[in-house]
């Protein structure tokens, strides 16, 4: 409920002066000066306390500009009349509380204000251009034909031969709309080929081209390893809404950093031998890829170069697929 504080100033002439006895009891009267007075009423002392959460300072400029004089029996008073008081309640000092993503602003005790910190989102096209990647897989031929080797010598076994990757991509838009983008990927990755073949045989370097032998005991596993960095480049269409989130289509190059033969017995008895086995240094295939919202990402890779080197190892390339991680 508003409270009306009623002031009214009197600048007494010479022809007389109010006296107190002039004034209601519950009352404050200021004096300034021999010849002004300022009075304020109350109905009681209980309201007259309620002065104290007033800027009264701030009620006298204001007065200043808005006085109008009258002259009633050879006194001169100066009537303003009645004053809406909330204007100048005096406003005690707040409170500003910042705590997780929200601010409270908690003034005079009673009135709290929040704001809510939001963070600040990318355009939806921006979204995943920076990738660290995990790739899982199986490895196979895509082509086999040799009449130099006995193809049952290097038969892979299709759960063992397996695929695996890390990868540092950089997805830099070109073209955005309102629901879908262009994009192109850039970047590297370092990928291992394990090709776990069939049987009891061993690929071993010989002096002019691989051979794959039979070992002396009974293996678990004998597999070939080919460690490649590689640089990808694929154009890819990014999708706003829906299920798939990308579809994408490029190629490859790489070049080969490592490779080496594992052999683990049934008794556990386990041999490493590094060496090139006459394989090509480089590799370039094509690629694909399509993505899906909020899950895994499925890709495809084909070799268009042979495995090994011209006469010198099965006429084979290698075709990769799977999963990735980002």
């Amino acid at each position: 409920m508003k409270r009306i504080v009623t002031v009214l100033l009197a600048f007494l002439g010479t022809l007389g002066m109010a006296s107190a006895s002039d004034i209601v009891r519950d009352s404050i009267i200021v004096v300034m000066g021999d010849k002004s007075r300022i009075i304020i009423y109350g109905e009681n002392k209980e309201e007259l306390k309620k002065l104290l959460n007033y800027d009264v300072n701030r009620l006298l400029k204001d007065v200043g500009g808005k006085i109008d004089s009258t002259s009633q029996e050879g006194t001169t008073r100066v009537i303003l009349g009645e004053v809406d008081g909330d204007k100048y309640r005096k406003r005690g000092r707040g409170t500003i509380t910042i705590q997780d993503r929200q601010i409270t602003i908690e003034a005079n005790g009673d009135t709290t204000y929040q704001i809510k910190r939001v963070k600040r989102t990318r355009p939806w096209w921006q979204n995943d251009q920076d990738n660290f990647v995990i790739s899982f897989g199986l490895n196979a031929y895509g082509k086999k034909e040799d009449l130099n080797y006995n193809a049952q010598d290097y038969d892979l076994r299709p759960l063992g031969s397996r695929f695996f990757s890390l990868g540092f991509y950089r997805n830099p838009t070109l073209i955005r709309g309102e629901d879908v983008a262009l994009r192109m990927r850039l970047g590297f990755e370092f990928t291992w080929y394990n090709f776990m073949f069939e049987g009891n045989n061993v690929a071993r370097k010989g002096a002019e081209r691989i051979e794959f032998t039979e070992a002396t005991e009974p293996l678990k596993k004998s597999k070939l390893t080919v460690c490649y960095v590689t640089v990808p480049v694929m154009p890819t269409i990014a999708i706003r809404k829906g299920v798939i989130s990308h579809i994408g289509a490029g190629g490859y190059v790489g070049y080969r950093l490592d490779s080496y033969t594992k052999t683990k017995t049934q008794n556990n008895k386990k041999d490493h031998n590094h060496a090139g086995y006459w394989l090509n240094d480089f590799r370039y295939g094509l690629m694909a890829e399509i993505g899906f919202r909020n899950s895994v990402d499925l890709f495809f890779q084909y070799d268009l170069n042979e495995l090994y080197q011209e006469a010198r190892g099965p006429k084979v390339q290698a075709v990769s697929f799977g999963v990735r991680l980002n």
